[in-house]
This record gives structure tokens, C-alpha cells and sequence, in this order.
């Protein structure tokens, strides 16, 4: 069994091929945002590299959102295109909580930041447990940065999450100043925060097809018509266009 899995939500693309023992192989654009260009001359190549033909893909998986809106209307479209050619199943993989499998032995806070300008990120926070699953310390959505680290700050001082967070994401490094204030203030000096590395600061296919393969092995599997992309807001043209409707009454 093979799972294709397609990451496009961030500045690189990437994909990757997980088979039913676990293992892993990525495949990473070195050209930002290409995605329309380099994805499918990319999934040709992975499959050659592991002696695949197309017809070997037993899934595809896509990063749903949040992201860039044109990446994650590229890597879903794609998804739906490759499911409907090839007559599969399709896993809708939530983008922030893909985070979590580039670090699996980590048991701090995992707390992706993504930048969704006009002052808002995509962020949540999550934490591994010692059964090995995952739970949710902060929801996912679109907010200001500090109401996200309010609420991380809520969760660590109430005693329901450790007291160490690694920030992830494009937002990590933006907001990274920001984000040590925060912690500086007396009241969240226990707090430890740390900021991942470059190789695991992004999104990534491998991550993605990781948790894809929990979510198909759990029957969190859809049809390409119900595979939607996780937007979290709405597009800048689409709020624009609501604004001038509702001028105009």
C-alpha cells in the first residue's frame, strides 16, 4: 500500500510516498512558489526514484489549510485531479497539526505559526501524550498573535500543558520578536520557548503523509468530491467584494 501525499500550503512544495510499514520518501521543490509548475514533474520523479508507477498509489493525501490560499487551491485541485484519474480515495490532512510528526519524541507544546497577514496568523498548538496520540492545546484558526499566545499562556499556567512551546512556521521567525516579549513578562517567565530549526521549521509532504496514514488507517478516508480546502478566512478578493456589497445597500 502506497499513500501519495501532497504538501503546497507554505512557500516550498514537496510530496512524498508513505507505504504500510511507515517508511518515508520525500521529494522537495527548490523553487518557491512553483507549485503549478514543479508539483507533477516532481510526483513522476518520486516514483521513478522508488521504481513506482502511478498505478502503485493506493491514496492520495493533500495538506487541506490553512496556507496560501492559491497553494492550497493548487495542492487540492491536484489531489482531486490524481484521485479522479486514478479512481481512489482522497485523506484531507490539517495542515497545522502535521506539524506534530516533524517532531513525534517531542513532549512540549507544538505551536505552528503561519503569517496570514493583515495582522492575523493561522496558528494552533498542540502536544504528544504518552500514548503516543495527539491532543489540541489551543484550536486551530485565523487570529492575532496575541490572542494565540494568550491562550497558550492560559493552558500552561492552568497546569494542562507543559511549561516548554517550540514554535514552528513561517510566523515563528516573523513574530519571533514579539513572541519573546511575551514570554519575558513576569507572569510567563516559566514558560521555556524555543524555535525550531530550519530543517523542520516548514511544512513538509513527509509530515503530511505521516499523519495521512494514521488518519486512513482510522477510516478518515473521503470521496474526491467531499476532499475541501481549509481556508480558515476568507480570500482578500472575496472579503473585498463583500465590502463593496455592503456599501452599496
Amino acid at each position: 500500500m502506497n499513500i501519495l501525499a501532497i504538501e503546497t500550503t507554505g512557500a516550498e512544495a514537496s510530496v512524498a510516498l508513505i507505504n504500510d510499514e511507515g517508511e518515508v520518501f520525500m521529494e522537495i521543490s527548490d523553487q518557491k512558489m512553483s507549485h503549478l509548475q514543479n508539483l507533477m514533474p516532481m510526483v513522476d520523479n518520486l516514483l521513478k526514484k522508488r521504481g513506482l508507477s502511478i498505478d502503485d498509489i493506493n491514496c492520495i493525501a493533500v495538506s487541506e489549510g490553512p496556507g496560501s490560499f492559491t497553494g492550497i487551491r493548487i495542492g487540492v485541485s491536484s489531489a482531486r485531479a490524481l484521485a479522479q484519474a486514478l479512481g481512489l480515495m482522497t485523506v484531507g490532512v490539517p495542515t497545522l497539526e502535521s506539524f506534530l510528526y516533524h517532531v513525534p519524541e517531542y513532549r512540549g507544546i507544538v505551536c505552528p505559526i503561519l503569517d496570514a497577514r493583515r495582522n492575523q496568523v493561522y496558528a494552533g498548538a498542540y502536544r504528544w501524550t504518552d500514548s503516543g496520540q495527539y491532543e489540541e492545546v489551543v484550536p486551530g484558526a485565523a487570529r492575532h498573535l496575541d490572542q494565540l499566545l494568550e491562550q497558550l499562556a492560559e493552558a500552561v499556567c492552568g497546569g494542562s500543558a507543559p511549561p516548554e512551546v517550540t514554535f514552528f512556521g513561517d510566523g515563528g521567525i516573523s513574530c519571533k520578536d514579539r513572541i519573546l516579549e511575551w514570554q519575558e513578562a513576569s507572569s510567563n517567565s516559566n514558560i521555556r520557548v524555543l524555535f525550531a530549526e530550519d530543517g523542520i521549521r516548514l511544512q513538509n509532504a513527509s509530515s503530511v503523509a505521516k499523519l495521512a496514514l494514521e488518519l486512513y488507517r482510522k477510516g478518515e478516508i473521503k470521496s474526491l468530491y467531499d476532499l475541501k480546502p481549509v481556508y480558515m478566512r476568507k480570500a482578500e478578493a472575496e472579503r473585498k467584494l463583500e465590502e463593496k456589497r455592503n456599501k452599496q445597500k
